[in-house]
């Protein structure tokens, strides 16, 4: 399987406005090559756009290209930990229901997107 890259779909720029969301997740090393590897759309139902870049793990909408999260992921001796994410704050883009769903939707994407 070819890695998605930021070539791979049509992008916005990162938002100037972040907000922190607290993701405290760790997968095993073989799980972080998984991830890496990101996401492309296979059809339009598919709603998410997702890959790995300089350490980061964007997570854009597939339809608008607007990039809604940012997870850094960094080696540890345990395997591969979640050391930093964001939601995007430009209201324009993205209405955040809380920090906890947004948590929860990135955990369930990386899951069910990446790791399925």
């Amino acid at each position: 399987m070819q890695a998605a890259t930021r070539s791979s779909w049509k992008t916005l720029p990162l938002p100037a406005q972040r907000d922190s969301i607290d993701l405290a997740l760790l997968y095993s090393d073989a799980e972080g090559e998984r991830i890496r590897l990101g996401h492309v759309p296979q059809d339009m139902d598919d709603k998410w756009f997702i890959f790995f870049e300089n350490g980061w793990l964007y997570f854009h909408r597939s339809w608008t290209g607007a990039c809604i999260y940012g997870v850094r992921l960094d080696g540890s001796p345990n395997g591969v930990r979640v050391t930093d994410a964001w939601v995007s704050g430009d209201k324009e883009q993205y209405r955040s229901p809380g920090p906890e769903h947004d948590a929860r939707l990135v955990q369930q994407l990386i899951s069910g997107r990446l790791l399925s």
